[in-house]
């Protein structure tokens, strides 16, 4: 498993290919990348079946899969193939943020090694922007997500994910350096079901993000 830029994750899930594997990083027919926006159900079937041909040129296989939100039947659907893939198959799933994956799933992933120093993490703007800039940054959330274009509003969902993946990291990092409050703490536990909800297709939005227009401490 990889999380983060989409791009970065795919370049370390072909370095692992060849560090680990002996697959060259550039193409080759068993190294194979499968990118997509959204990931339903039907996704699931197609990965599975590239999984199952066997290897065309060793004895290898690496198959990337990177995907901006996968649904949870999806999930579902990957479970097996995730607990017991094929001999020869090695299967990397990268996804914008762990906590999109429920827990079944999540359980059966290593997060990939990474080499040399650990990359600093970027606060998302929304964590750093100002009480009206987040008020801002809502309005035009809110507007995508009641696009009649179903590919529209399913990418709201998921930049609200990582908003809330970014509240997370941000408020938990009080708490690892001793500053954090009983406010901190009930913020947090709020997120973590926040980030639950959201990954239902018909999550209410509007409902969690004017709450937590509320709840934030001020910024100026």
């Amino acid at each position: 498993m990889v999380t983060g830029d989409r791009a970065a994750g795919i370049s370390a899930a072909r370095a692992y290919g060849t560090q680990v594997l002996g697959l060259p990083e550039e193409s080759h027919p068993d190294v194979l990348v499968l990118e997509y926006h959204l990931f339903p159900v039907e996704h699931a079937r197609e990965v599975m079946e590239v999984v199952s041909m066997a290897p065309v040129a060793g004895s290898d296989k690496l198959v990337i899969i990177a995907t901006e939100r996968i649904f949870h039947e999806a999930q579902n659907a990957l479970l097996k193939l995730f607990e017991e893939p094929p001999p020869y198959a090695t299967l990397v799933l990268l996804v914008p943020q762990e906590g999109q994956l429920l827990p079944t799933l999540r359980s059966r992933l290593q997060s990939l090694p990474r080499h040399g120093a650990p990359e600093a993490r970027t606060p998302h703007p929304f964590v750093l922007a100002s009480t009206g800039e987040r008020e801002k940054m809502v309005a035009k959330l809110l507007d995508r997500a009641k696009s009649a274009k179903d590919d529209e509003k399913q990418s709201a969902r998921a930049d609200a994910l990582r908003i809330i993946e970014g509240l997370t990291i941000a408020h938990y990092e009080k708490e690892k350096e001793g500053t954090g409050s009983e406010e901190n703490r009930m913020l947090l536990s709020e997120l973590s079901r926040f980030t639950s909800i959201l990954h239902e297709r018909s999550a209410p939005l509007k409902l969690i993000f004017e709450h937590l227009l509320l709840v934030l401490p001020t910024k100026r």
